[in-house]
């Protein structure tokens, strides 16, 4: 690959000043992303509550953004013939239409029957339509990245996407208010969709690495990648922690609007798990280019599935519950952006580029998989459960299975090579001794 470092804009013609702002068009493309996700995806849950619709429902909210990954399906086939950044824009273009179809339906769903099921599929096949762009994405990034340098580039992307998650939701959670009606979801799903037109125009004049052209058949060239031991240990690593958010965190909602929290509240928790994201970000990102992610997927799954316990303790009373859904959501965001960071990595250095558009594809149908299992089994168990406190007992349960990934951790690429996490805490811990 070209060098990492970064050319200047006052070198407008060399290959390095493309790349710079190929890669600074991608991080915006990313901030138009988290914009999609703070005013139509991360609301869609209440959306559907003010629909009528059941925790089942809720439940099959969360499957339906991972059958929508279907649509990578269409992406590989067609990505080799419009290349990554058409494929993309194409992709954008086309859920455009379904996210105004959701704001029509906010606007007017009281004279419309079914209305929470016509919501479900506008939703699932609006993101559907996104995915067959998405196909191009980590592509698009792995040609402007190194793996030495892969943490401190997403650390710089997601920064930025979560200081827009940190301002946004507040705004929009003020607007819903305590109790909003459907029709209230009108203007964010508006703005959606301007937020999805803008990520087309980005991705426009981004440049890639060219191709391998296929010499054989889409089914013979996913036989091949999955065939590495690599890309197989990622795909059960992947479809397993997936299986295990699926089936809890879109029930969080549930359980907590039931306990008393307001839905303005819970649409602010969005910005506080930000915050909390972003808090180690930078630190992550450079634990990551040092020492490969080993050490730190080891530090936040051994603390993700022990903040289970959490559950047992969920208070009953408005301002206590707000206070303990602040400190979950701020910890958890913070566990979760290593986790993702060390995740990403992971990824990003199973996936061979001669097999770019299937390694990525492969990696995002595992979680896929996981996803829907997790969120029908979920959503099932969660609406036939009954009695005092069973919401709790629940998400407490079925949270503390992320002890599963933890044990899958160590067959991942790369691991056996990468500095192990006690390592760490005995350098840190001598380095702390030597200032003294």
């Amino acid at each position: 690959m070209p060098s990492e470092k970064s050319a200047g804009p006052s070198d407008p013609n060399s290959s390095e000043a493309h790349r710079y702002k190929s890669r600074a068009r991608l991080v915006w493309i990313a901030v138009s992303g988290s914009t999609n996700g703070a005013l139509l995806t991360s609301i869609i849950p209440l959306f559907m509550l003010s629909l009528g619709a059941s925790p089942f429902m809720i439940g099959l909210v969360a499957t339906s953004t991972h059958v929508q990954k279907i649509g990578r399906v269409a992406g590989l086939h067609y990505m080799h013939r419009v290349g990554k950044a058409g494929l993309f824009l194409w992709g954008r273009m086309g859920s455009a239409p379904f996210g105004l179809g959701l704001a029509a339906l906010a606007y007017g769903s009281e004279h419309i029957r079914w209305a929470a099921i016509l919501g479900l599929l506008l939703f699932s096949v609006r993101g559907a339509m996104q995915q067959v762009g998405n196909t191009a994405w980590w592509p698009l990034v792995q040609d402007h990245t190194e793996s030495r340098s892969i943490g401190s580039y997403l650390a710089h992307m997601r920064l930025r996407q979560r200081l827009l998650e940190l301002v946004l939701p507040i705004g929009v959670g003020w607007y819903l208010g305590a109790q909003p009606a459907s029709r209230d979801f009108a203007l964010p799903f508006v703005l959606a969709f301007f937020s999805t037109l803008l990520g087309a125009a980005l991705v426009r004049g981004i440049e890639e690495n060219a191709q391998v052209m296929p010499q054989e058949g889409l089914v013979r060239r996913l036989r091949q990648v999955v065939r590495t031991r690599a890309m197989r240990s990622y795909c059960l690593f992947a479809i397993t922690r997936m299986g295990v958010l699926s089936a809890t965190q879109p029930l969080w909602v549930v359980a907590l609007t039931g306990a008393g929290l307001p839905a303005s509240y819970f649409v602010w928790m969005t910005p506080v798990t930000a915050l909390g994201y972003m808090a180690g970000l930078h630190a992550w990102g450079r634990l990551v280019d040092a020492h490969g992610p080993r050490a730190l997927l080891s530090i936040t799954l051994t603390l993700q599935p022990t903040m289970a316990l959490v559950w047992l303790f969920l208070p009953s009373t408005e301002w206590s519950i707000v206070l303990w859904s602040t400190a979950v959501y701020l910890l958890w965001g913070a566990l979760e952006g290593g986790q993702q960071m060390g995740q990403s990595r992971v990824m990003l250095d199973t996936v061979d580029q001669s097999f770019q558009g299937e390694g990525f594809a492969l990696a995002i149908y595992a979680s896929a998989i996981g996803g829907i299992a997790g969120g029908i089994l979920g959503g099932a168990l969660f609406e036939w459960m009954q009695g005092p406190g069973w919401e709790r007992y629940y998400l407490a349960a079925a949270q503390a299975a992320l002890v599963i990934p933890w044990l899958l951790r160590t067959r991942l690429a790369g691991y056996a090579e990468q500095t192990p996490a006690r390592h760490l805490l005995r350098l840190s811990r001598k380095a702390s001794e030597d200032r003294q």
